[in-house]
């Protein structure tokens, strides 16, 4: 096993002057917003890009380090993605056309980071797959809904460019994923899920490893 730094809201930048010595320890992937930064306009705050996170942008290309679009603004996006030549994926973010709001992406936004031979990683918060659920509502969304999500991307832009993006890393709750899963130890069960929903065996791998793998060499 291995990680890859990705480093989610670029506030951690003092500058884009800072960005080489977080390269050199790591990081690999930037994603300039978490709401607002000083960088970028976020999901709930929108705006587009500062003159800075233009100067970032330009670093990040410099260092072939990839973009990553999740919890950007729709202006913060368009911006960056006519100023920034490199690698693009969305690393946790799903289909707004099945659940509307800021934090999914557009199909716009899917065709962006597939023209990018990028990925686009599926979030297992019930909130980000169910138009409407809120918590209280109880462990009622279901991998089925999940893999709705998946067929769309898989329609859209093709599975090549799908995989997971759980945000399993402290921010949910066991009450907050999809009924089937406890833990991030059950996420072999969303393959049963995605070959309910006419995935083959290929396409699967892809989404639960391959399709990361390959970005993941190419950006390394």
């Amino acid at each position: 096993p291995g990680l890859v730094l990705l480093m989610e809201g670029a506030d951690a930048l003092r500058t884009p002057a800072d960005l080489p010595a977080f390269v050199a320890d790591g990081v690999r992937v930037v994603g300039p917003a978490w709401r607002a930064t000083r960088y970028a306009g976020g999901a709930g705050e929108p705006g587009p890009l500062t003159d800075p996170g233009r100067q970032l942008l330009d670093a990040m290309a410099r260092l072939e380090v990839a973009l990553d679009l999740s919890h950007l603004a729709d202006e913060a996006i368009a911006e960056a993605l006519a100023r920034f030549p490199g690698r693009v994926v969305a690393s946790h973010a799903n289909c707004r056309a099945l659940v509307p709001g800021a934090r999914q992406l557009s199909d716009a936004h899917l065709r962006a980071v597939a023209d990018r031979d990028g990925v686009i990683g599926l979030v297992l918060y019930n909130r980000f797959i169910r138009a409407g659920w809120e918590a209280g509502h109880g462990k009622t969304v279901t991998l089925a809904e999940l893999a709705a999500h998946a067929r769309h991307v898989k329609t859209t832009v093709g599975a090549r460019y799908l995989a997971l993006g759980t945000d399993l890393d402290g921010g949910l709750g066991r009450d907050d994923i999809p009924r089937e899963l406890d833990s991030a130890a059950d996420l072999p069960t969303i393959a049963g899920a995605l070959a309910d929903s006419g995935f083959t065996s290929g396409e699967i791998d892809g989404v639960l490893h391959g399709n990361w793998r390959r970005v993941l060499r190419a950006i390394l």
